[in-house]
């Protein structure tokens, strides 16, 4: 590693200062503020090894699969998208990007960009859409479904919190990890599609006449306008245990039904291999093998971490 010209902090651990901010994950201010602080040179000093540890481990791996040099594992990490797409699959490729940003500061600049502006967006819209569900149960007095679909919206939140919260190359990885979870219980239980239809539920009531024959069987014509009422807000509310509540209650559950099981399976695979997870895998290759087996297939897994694994260099 380069030694820092500032002195102090960082120079006594022999590491280059933008090493530290940007691998590793510390703030610039932190260790102006803190050169001479024991507790941080200790807080330092543990990241590296960790990182270093990644690092080696990686380089070892690649080794084994005729990838050699510092400069090879850079050209082979940007291999990644379009040999995927050709090839089907390249462990070796993403092993390499993986590893290359544990190493250069400016490595991990880019894929950390990339990476984050591959997933940002899906918790936002899939937040949206379930605080439009929650109002609108809370407005309609159902505070039980409301109530369940708020533990949802938090759970997504505290696993995107500690996605974003993990430092350096680890945010990089836990924002993967937070990505391949998301297209896993997208293709499982299709969420966007799910909650598309329940917010048109709640714009145009007539949408809900089909499906709500469908998933209930034969109803009255009396019962079938009372719940289009309902859903339009005409009706705010309705008799416990009566027959409209019944039928809407049995609806709704039929039609959040997913929610429960994606957040089981969702926090399940994410808490796995999120943040200080990571900590427990030797190298890039031990941590794609957990991927693999979290997720069923080696092919998957790398299909879904290439279009992640781009660089974006701001200016």
């Amino acid at each position: 590693m380069n030694v820092s010209g500032r002195g102090g902090l960082i120079t006594s651990l022999m590491l280059n200062e933008d090493y530290v901010v940007h691998v590793l994950g510390f703030k610039r201010s932190t260790l102006t503020e803190g050169r001479y602080n024991m507790q941080l040179q200790q807080d330092i000093l543990h990241a590296h090894l960790l990182a270093e540890n990644w690092f080696k481990q990686g380089i070892k791996d690649l080794k084994k699969a005729g990838v050699k040099g510092w400069e090879a594992v850079k050209d082979k990490a940007l291999e990644v998208p379009n040999a995927v797409k050709k090839f089907g699959t390249d462990t070796a490729g993403i092993v390499a990007a993986l590893t290359a940003m544990v190493k250069d500061p400016e490595e991990a600049k880019e894929y950390s960009t990339g990476i984050f502006a591959s997933v940002r967006m899906w918790p936002k819209r899939i937040n949206k859409s379930l605080k439009t569900i929650e109002k609108w149960m809370e407005d309609h007095s159902m505070p039980t479904f409301a109530k369940g679909v708020g533990k949802i919206r938090d759970m997504l939140g505290t696993l995107w919190k500690a996605a974003q919260n993990a430092k350096g190359w680890i945010k990089s990885i836990s924002m993967m990890a937070f990505g391949l979870a998301v297209k896993y219980v997208e293709e499982e239980f299709g969420i966007k599609e799910k909650l598309g239809k329940l917010i048109d539920y709640i714009g145009d009531p007539e949408e809900i006449v089909v499906d709500i024959k469908d998933a209930l069987g034969e109803i009255g014509e009396g019962v079938l306008d009372d719940v289009k009422d309902f859903f339009k807000g005409e009706i705010t509310a309705v008799v416990e245990n009566s027959d409209l509540f019944k039928q809407i209650t049995s609806f709704l559950s039929e039609k959040l039904g997913f929610l429960q099981a994606m957040k089981d399976k969702f926090f399940n695979l994410g808490k796995k291999i999120i943040g200080s997870a990571v900590e427990q895998f030797a190298g890039p290759l031990a941590w794609l093998k957990q991927a693999y087996e979290l997720f069923g297939k080696a092919s998957w897994v790398v299909g879904h971490l290439a279009p992640m694994l781009v660089k974006i260099k701001i200016v």
